[in-house]
């Protein structure tokens, strides 16, 4: 029989963590590991804070679990590395860094509430000012508890940020405020990432010089200005500003095949990234189905030869999109097995048939390399219509976290 191999038993696995630093929970799974490579984060770290002249910063961004990879892990690597400081979205994210350990300087940038901006202060923990709202809200919670923040403006993503004629008002909350220490300006660029015409990034810079001579003349002449994101750090020198801030790349991603472009029209070498995240699940069963039977939900799959099927414990439940049925692979044995029927909640089949070795307890690879082969996220963006931030964030709670 092709299948009379013993089941390899499961390797078991300490995860390092799971969602934001948590302990391990009850619903993570030995099937299924995210391996975090340590070493490609140190390296991509390392090539920014060589690209980013000092004394500039490095500000490594680790919001959304960093990025799917773990919080912890990735902070601890990217410290190691040489980045100055790191980026979360949200109070909750810098607590679990704090309480994981991490000493470094954060820089929250997404919104914060009264409540947290003062527990935000107790731990050393920089803000985000994102509108007049909040601005006032944060200012009525503070008393004299003092806190580091820099003030989000918009130049054009109408997200976060005041405008210009909301200044005079944000001022005179500040003004009213001590406690609320402005040390940075910060805004965010539009579509920098999805053209090789950068002419409205260009004039996003203007308007941002356009806030910054305004804030000097009202006597903020020191503040940290920080606009870049991966894409603008690789592309312009000029857009590093006191902070570089850097997201995907900083896991070995390139924000876009744009950005790639840009680089190397600008005659700018190479940037080497290492992709640092691998999905891999273990078989839990092989069949053998004969020619003429259907394949899982909808019978949408039928095998036209006597064939051999891998049953994968990951579904759309996991972070596995329903929508990659018949259009993705997984890697078994180093080559590449068509994804076949509808991927359920849980399981999902591949066509190991050409693959008589398979059996159950081998690893699949549904992200990563293995052998000679590799499935990037952006090839798992194109079948999903997505770009490849979404991609490495698909993995839950459900998925262990392993450093490599």
């Amino acid at each position: 029989m092709r299948n009379a191999r013993t089941r390899k038993p499961l390797k078991h696995r300490v995860p390092e963590e799971t969602h934001l630093g948590e302990p391990v929970s009850a619903g993570s799974s030995e099937w299924l590991t995210v391996e975090v490579d340590r070493a490609a984060l140190v390296h991509n770290i390392s090539v920014f804070r060589r690209l980013v002249e000092q004394p500039a910063r490095v500000l490594a961004v680790v919001k959304a679990n960093a990025y799917g990879h773990g919080l912890l892990i990735a902070a601890e690597a990217f410290v190691a590395g040489g980045a100055d400081l790191l980026g979360v979205h949200s109070w909750a994210e810098a607590q679990a860094l704090r309480a994981g350990g991490v000493g470094a300087d954060i820089i929250v940038l997404g919104p914060v509430n009264g409540a947290e901006a003062v527990a935000a202060a107790g731990a050393g923990v920089e803000i985000t000012l994102p509108g007049l709202e909040l601005i006032g809200e944060i200012a009525a919670a503070l008393g004299d508890t003092p806190v580091r923040a820099h003030l989000k403006v918009d130049t054009g993503v109408n997200r976060q940020g005041i405008r210009l004629q909301e200044w005079p008002a944000a001022r005179e909350i500040l003004a009213a405020c001590p406690a609320l220490e402005l040390v940075g300006l910060s805004s965010h660029y539009a579509d920098i990432e999805d053209t090789t015409d950068h002419g409205f990034a260009k004039n996003q810079m203007a308007r941002f010089e356009e806030f910054a001579t305004l804030l000097t003349n009202d006597g903020y002449p020191d503040l940290q200005r920080h606009m870049s994101c991966s894409a603008a750090t690789l592309v312009w020198n000029r857009t590093h500003g006191d902070i570089a801030r850097v997201g995907v790349s900083a896991y070995g991603v390139w924000p876009s095949r744009e950005t790639r472009v840009s680089v190397r029209q600008r005659g700018r070498e190479e940037v080497s990234l290492q992709p640092a995240m691998t999905w891999q699940v273990r078989i839990s069963q092989v069949r053998e189905v004969p020619a003429g039977e259907t394949v899982g939900y909808g019978r949408s799959w039928k095998a036209m030869t006597n064939s051999r099927v891998a049953v994968l414990p990951v579904g759309y439940s996991d972070g596995w999109p329903r929508a990659l049925s018949g259009r993705a692979h997984v890697l078994v044995g180093g080559r590449r097995a068509p994804l076949i029927g509808r991927i359920c909640m849980n399981l999902c089949m591949v066509d190991v048939t050409h693959i008589p070795e398979a059996c159950a307890g081998d690893p699949g690879v549904l992200l990563g390399s293995q052998g000679d082969e590799t499935i990037t996220p952006e090839m798992l963006a194109d079948h999903l219509n997505t770009i490849a931030y979404e991609v490495l964030t698909l993995p839950g709670p459900t998925w262990s976290r392993v450093v490599v």
